[in-house]
């Protein structure tokens, strides 16, 4: 009678007796600590979108529901009257155009001054240019309130007071360092090997520039265009400051003033704007997203 030892390969296939309960302590822990992840995630998630959620219930409800003791979250009887009201009765519409014209002007011309600084800064040397972006970086740092005075007395003596205009130009303290500070990595990251392959194919510094650089970096500039639109979006200091006419007001001047005008018990006029205040940004990441995505590698191949 003769006895069979299994193989190398049968060896290999048969179960480890002394490692499974090992595996199975590892498996537990990866299973635990991933429930522990998701808990985590649900629970800021519910933290973040319960005010948003909130506030989009409430601008359906009645007046006569916004009050009632316990507060509900649905309403049984959804109503479009704030909606109404604030776009037929009060000058919301235009708060809206005024704040898209000042914030996409600021924005944009933040965003290409800072590109062309950056692109100065890191491609050519010279002494000042860390000095330079230490600078803007200080500038950002300082509290808005201490630039809201300084800039009252600078538009007062110009007599550009109750100006759009002024306003967008003192956005660009907030917008020129933040689309600086996030532009940079990305000039950096892209090597001046393509520029000088560009250069040699015929092209000049700025064609090398506008065909090479700017679609490397096209992903920093719409998430630097985007972050700064919001933060002007929803800024409320400066244009508190410097704009008193109620055919000036941006947005959030606008939600504020429903509260000192229509008295603090118009929830439902506040709860609809600040919903309407929302889409235009939550649109605003949507195509971000698709156009970040889509320049990824832009402009590193010829042709």
């Amino acid at each position: 009678m003769t006895t069979s030892y299994p193989g190398r390969a049968q060896r290999k296939q048969m179960p480890s007796l002394s490692a499974s309960p090992r595996a199975r302590r590892a498996a537990a822990k990866r299973r635990f600590e991933m429930l522990l992840r998701m808990l985590g995630a649900v629970t800021v998630l519910m933290i973040v979108l319960l005010p948003l959620f909130w506030m989009l219930a409430s601008s359906f409800k009645p007046n006569i529901e916004l009050f009632q003791r316990p507060p509900s979250i649905f309403t049984a009887n959804p109503t479009f009257e704030h909606y109404v009201e604030l776009w037929e009765f009060t000058s919301f519409p235009r708060y809206f155009l005024n704040t898209f014209l000042v914030a996409g002007i600021s924005c944009l011309a933040g965003v290409i001054i800072s590109l062309i600084t950056v692109y100065a800064i890191t491609r050519f040397e010279f002494i000042a240019a860390r000095v330079f972006a230490f600078g803007v970086l200080i500038i950002y740092m300082l509290p808005p309130i201490l630039l809201a005075l300084p800039f009252f007395r600078i538009w007062y003596n110009l007599n550009m007071l109750n100006s759009l205009w002024a306003l967008g130009i003192t956005y660009l303290t907030i917008t020129l360092p933040f689309s600086l500070w996030i532009l940079r990595p990305y000039i950096e990251a892209i090597p001046q090997a393509l520029e000088e392959a560009a250069m040699i194919d015929g092209c000049t510094r700025f064609q090398a520039f506008r065909k090479v650089i700017v679609p490397q970096a096209w992903p920093g500039i719409v998430a630097s265009f985007v972050f700064t639109f919001v933060v002007v979006w929803n800024e409320l200091l400066y244009s508190l400051v410097l704009i008193s006419d109620e055919a000036k007001r941006t947005v959030s001047l606008g939600i504020a003033s429903l509260i000192l005008e229509t008295s603090v018990y118009s929830w439902g006029l506040v709860n609809a704007a600040g919903v309407l205040a929302t889409v235009p940004v939550l649109f605003l990441f949507a195509f971000a997203a698709r156009q970040m995505v889509s320049g990824l590698g832009a402009g590193a191949v010829k042709g």
